[in-house]
């Protein structure tokens, strides 16, 4: 209650000095030296191609070469993020390698103030309750917990009056102002704030501040008076304290023609309890011309993010396996057709919603194949 009411008086208070975004010092400060991106810092490379192999590696069902691969990135960076931890616990514990599987979990406890969703996954499962307790006893605190509380206000804040915006729209555009503005004054002072100095959340995915991200990217997708959010993510991916992956998507939100094709590949199933599995399992991915899609894998290469067939791999593997390992560049949306439709109706329902897209197909040596699926029938 405390922190709401302080956030409301700030809020009431910048909305009282009306001011204009579009001149604010937000807007001009942060774009100094930073104008052109430069992708120099190799550790960090390293760290982010490591990643991706242990990744596929997961994908080939070789948990011990993930394992060594996640070992050899953990020492390219300051602190891994939480998601790679999380896999590299998992693969540790699949390929029998206890004592990396201890360290993994130790560091993910140590940076973790919600112990939930890690826990449910990995005790009685893959170790029992006296072993987790002995992680927390030895717990350390390895993140800054005043830091990490102001983020989670600046959270509340942006999302104080958000569904209030035929009434609130000026306030709830303020109150991202002053948000951005103490991002850009933490990346200004001691580098974007990150895993490094937040540690990691329940979900082990970006941070709490994320969401001014998202809405700035949005409102600059209409505005270019808006700041820009790429040369400062672009820093921030170099220094290994952002998600290529969520750069990439913030990027694709700005929707500045200029900057090149920030794809985000987004992958789709349609099921329908009529359906053979051929179809219901099916990963659908966009329709893509082969230029775009070497532009998109061109761009992502540049940012150390996935290649296209790489996402489409580790969108295949998350649908066929019940291992919960988390792949940052996967986002797969899985439409259940309704219930009461004829299987000739779900048929017809499925060609159409698959009819701008293409299957996935395993391609012998990765390469771009458009191919299509009969669908007949049965």
């Amino acid at each position: 209650m405390r922190i709401t009411i302080i956030i409301i008086i700030l809020t009431i208070q910048i909305s009282c000095k009306n001011r204009n975004e579009t001149n604010s010092k937000s807007d001009n400060s942060v774009i100094t030296e930073l104008t052109k991106c430069n992708y120099n810092n190799e550790a960090i490379t390293a760290y982010y191609t490591l990643t991706n192999k242990a990744e596929i590696a997961i994908c080939n069902g070789d948990f011990d070469r993930a394992s060594k691969n996640y070992s050899l990135a953990f020492r390219e960076i300051k602190k891994p993020f939480g998601a790679d931890v999380y896999n590299a616990a998992l693969s540790n514990q699949l390929s029998n390698n206890f004592d990396e599987r201890n360290l993994n979990l130790q560091l993910l406890i140590n940076n973790s103030d919600d112990l939930e969703l890690l826990k449910s996954i990995f005790v009685s499962t893959y170790i029992d309750e006296n072993l987790w307790n002995s992680f927390i006893e030895q717990r350390t605190i390895e993140y800054d917990s005043r830091l990490r509380n102001e983020f989670k206000s600046i959270y509340e804040r942006d999302q104080l009056f958000r569904p209030m915006y035929d009434t609130h729209n000026d306030t709830i555009q303020a109150n991202r102002v002053i948000n951005m503005n103490r991002i850009v004054s933490i990346a200004d002072s001691v580098g974007f704030p990150s895993q490094m100095e937040l540690g990691f959340r329940k979900s082990l995915r970006g941070q709490n501040h994320d969401v001014v991200l998202v809405h700035t990217s949005q409102k600059r997708s209409s505005n270019k008076n808006l700041i820009d959010l790429e040369p400062i993510l672009c820093k921030a991916v170099n220094e290994g304290r952002f998600d290529p992956e969520q750069a990439i998507s913030y990027l694709h939100f700005q929707n500045d023609k200029d900057k090149g094709n920030f794809e985000v590949y987004s992958t789709w199933q349609y099921r329908h309890h009529l359906l053979p599995d051929s179809l219901n399992n099916q990963i659908w991915l966009p329709n893509l011309t082969k230029e775009k899609y070497k532009s998109a894998n061109r761009i992502r290469k540049k940012w150390n993010a996935d290649q296209l067939d790489d996402i489409a791999t580790k969108s295949d593997f998350n649908s066929r396996s019940n291992i919960p390992f988390i792949f940052t560049s996967v986002m797969t949306f899985v439409e259940n057709m309704p219930t009461d439709l004829t299987l000739e109706e779900a048929l017809e329902q499925y060609k159409i919603n698959t009819s701008d897209k293409r299957p996935f197909e395993k391609s012998k040596y990765g390469d771009y194949q458009r191919t299509e699926l009969k669908i007949k029938p049965i």
